[in-house]
């Protein structure tokens, strides 16, 4: 497939639970490729919310590759889900001077997302009550289970003539399956609005180019172009090696970009890592280091952010960053960072970095590089932490068990002291990590500098506010 033998497709995973700031990073990256290189989506689907702004507007991309701004061909992969209609207004958001759709293309292997989708991820979510998992509800799982299912109509079939009735025969089971083991009935009235949005998205798919992945992936490298598989969600979702079962419903690691484009294993090299400068997670699952323990849980899990306001109508930020209360810290820091779900609008939970999280997800993912997001977010603190180790069963150990969610564990933190001064007045200067040279304050430069040394890796890009150039690019 590939002439160039030393060309590998490069995975971007996000080394966290998702909202790392993969965007970001791919249309940082993608902003020096030329219209020979490709962005592709390999997993997932409009449960994604990838945020990029461009021109000073925000932009959040649920199913278009974050390089839609740049010049390189964007392609969403076999290994995706897609909702056509959504998939049509995310297209209608993007500036008329942008010219993109004759630089996308649909993989036919790609699994479509039908209206009775959502009614079964939103019903079944509900049915389990307490237990649920905290599914974005955008009908992911009941999408990827019709796959394994061997019963999925995927975008390749909408040129068959028969691709009508099979819609209408697997519809019909997914609202057998509605009322007989959820006692939910659909009307025609919930169904008739959604099903004219589906057959308009699928009106636009069919205007698309539809390219199979392999050969797409094959064509780019052969004439030297440069791949970037960006991933969507977080390795701690991975539906097999994250935190089960709060997870999503496909693989979101490294080892699913072979998978999700149908490329050999061999084509994949080392991987890009984003990690955030603390941790945040949406929806239920484990937390070692959340600021505010099961309060914080149970206040993002039940709360809106109307809530929050209402709670913490006009916060000091600072005072709150350095409360000895950490729910306090935590609300502060999910204020200072803006941590609220880009596709789900639910308040994130906050914590510190957990180091024996992220060397778990680089191993698997073969992290060769790394990108650091939202480090300005620390502005106002005294002093931060990281998780170094976890004390389980009152031993030390930076090995991850099994079941996270099963074992008690305590964190040991290591402190670091904050800089002062904005990291906002650094964007744009590439840096060498010299305290000397004054290109960054001693402080961050210390705190960079302990994570390569302890992730084992070097940290490329070091992101200091939301914009695609608010980024501190690393030399050598």
């Amino acid at each position: 497939m590939n002439k160039n033998k030393n060309l590998k497709v490069t995975p971007l995973i996000g080394l966290q639970w998702g909202d790392e700031g993969k965007g970001k990073g791919v249309a940082r990256i993608a902003s020096s490729l030329s219209k020979n290189d490709l962005v592709t989506r390999f997993q997932g689907g409009n449960n994604a919310g990838h945020t990029i702004f461009h021109k000073g507007k925000s932009y959040v991309f649920q199913l278009i590759p974050s390089g839609v701004f740049g010049k390189v061909k964007i392609h969403l992969g076999a290994g995706m889900v897609i909702n056509p209609y959504a998939f049509l207004k995310e297209t209608e958001r993007i500036p008329e001077e942008i010219s993109f759709l004759s630089r996308l293309s649909v993989s036919p292997h790609a699994v479509l997302v039908m209206p009775t989708h959502l009614f079964l991820d939103s019903i079944s979510e509900k049915s389990k009550g307490k237990k649920k998992i905290g599914s974005t509800g955008k009908g992911i799982s009941p999408s990827y289970t019709d796959l394994v299912m061997r019963r999925a109509l995927r975008i390749g079939d909408i040129s068959q003539r028969d691709f009508k009735n099979r819609y209408k025969i697997l519809r019909d089971e997914h609202k057998k399956i509605l009322k007989n083991i959820f006692q939910y009935k659909v009307s025609d009235k919930e169904l008739r609005e959604s099903e004219r949005n589906f057959w308009q998205g699928i009106k636009f798919i069919r205007s698309l180019i539809i390219k199979n992945s392999a050969e797409l992936v094959a064509e780019t490298l052969a004439k030297n172009g440069k791949v970037i598989a960006e991933g969507a969600q977080g390795t701690l979702h991975d539906i097999r090696f994250g935190n089960y079962p709060f997870v999503t419903s496909s693989h979101t690691f490294a080892g699913g970009v072979a998978t999700g484009l149908g490329i050999p294993p061999a084509l994949i090299g080392g991987s890009i890592g984003i990690l955030k400068a603390y941790s945040t997670r949406v929806g239920e699952g484990p937390f070692p280091t959340e600021l505010g323990g099961e309060k914080s849980a149970v206040w993002c899990r039940d709360k809106k952010v109307i809530d929050e306001k209402e709670k913490f109508p006009h916060p000091q930020i600072g005072s709150m960053l350095n409360s000895k209360d950490e729910f306090i810290q935590g609300v502060a820091l999910r204020k200072a960072g803006s941590e609220i779900g880009a596709v789900t609008g639910r308040l994130r939970r906050t914590g510190w970095l957990d180091i024996p999280l992220v060397k778990f997800a680089m191993k698997i993912n073969n992290t060769t590089e790394l990108v650091l997001t939202k480090l300005d977010v620390f502005n106002n603190f005294k002093k931060i932490k990281v998780c170094t180790h976890y004390i389980i069963d009152g031993k030390a150990t930076t090995k991850i068990p099994f079941d996270l969610s099963r074992e008690k564990i305590k964190c040991i933190y290591k402190s670091f002291p904050i800089w002062k001064g904005k990291l906002s007045d650094y964007h744009g200067k590439p840096t060498r990590l010299n305290s000397r040279s004054g290109e960054l304050p001693k402080e961050a430069i210390n705190y960079i500098k302990y994570l390569e040394k302890t992730l084992g890796a070097k940290i490329i890009y070091v992101c200091t506010g939301p914009e695609e150039h608010e980024c501190i690019e690393r030399y050598w």
